[in-house]
């Protein structure tokens, strides 16, 4: 984990638990966030749409993709940011090429290898809507506890 943590959509437990539900066949349930700026705490470093006055609010994500590594090592879904004004922003609002949330791993593959298995390619989808708020944090995925 960096010293300085990262700025993410952190899910509700509500929405953490829709993606568990639907999306989770691995054995090491995560779904909890989709990191936005990785490696500072300054606000200033928020890509677009977000600013600083953006911090603690309420965002909607949507599911548009999934994908599964062949090996069964990680999962994850693709998301865009639903803006109020009803755009779907699918690029650009991380640092992630690809923003998505990690579903699950095999509890030994590293969350973050989700970056490449969707840069290989997802199956696109139309999923369910999820809450999330703009926060910083030092949370690392493997701090989440088994099932939570």
């Amino acid at each position: 984990m960096h010293p300085d943590g990262y700025f993410a959509l952190i899910l509700d437990p509500s929405s953490a638990e829709i993606l568990r539900r639907r999306f989770c066949t691995l054995p090491r349930p995560i779904a909890h966030h989709c990191t936005v700026r990785y490696g500072t705490k300054d606000p200033a470093d928020l890509p677009p749409p977000f600013t600083e006055s953006d911090l603690g609010r309420a965002f909607t994500l949507e599911v548009t993709g999934y994908a599964r590594r062949q090996d069964g090592g990680v999962e994850a879904v693709v998301v865009g940011l639903l803006l109020a004004d009803g755009t779907l922003v699918e690029r650009g609002f991380t640092e992630n090429a690809i923003p998505h949330v990690t579903v699950a791993t095999d509890g030994l593959t590293e969350p973050a290898t989700a970056n490449d298995l969707l840069c290989a390619g997802f199956e696109r989808i139309r999923g369910p809507l999820l809450l999330a708020r703009l926060e910083h944090t030092w949370a690392s995925s493997r701090d989440e506890p088994l099932g939570a």
